[in-house]
């Protein structure tokens, strides 16, 4: 097991006692980080496309 893969591990067992403390779903609470992560990088990658647009965009117009 990589170093990265016991971090992820000791974390998820961190936050399933935290989550059985407070008395939480420990499901609930994996689903909400998972959505948050995909709302991030799908900002992210709207960002870089944004991006991407401007500088074609760009382009174009430096060539007319």
């Amino acid at each position: 097991m990589s170093r990265i893969d016991k971090i992820k591990h000791i974390h998820a067992e961190e936050l399933e006692k935290e989550c059985r403390k407070n008395q939480v779903s420990f499901i609930s609470v994996e689903n909400l980080l998972e959505a948050e992560k995909t709302k991030k990088l799908l900002k992210r990658n709207a960002l870089i496309q944004q991006t991407i647009d401007k500088e074609i965009e760009n382009s174009i117009e430096n060539e007319n």
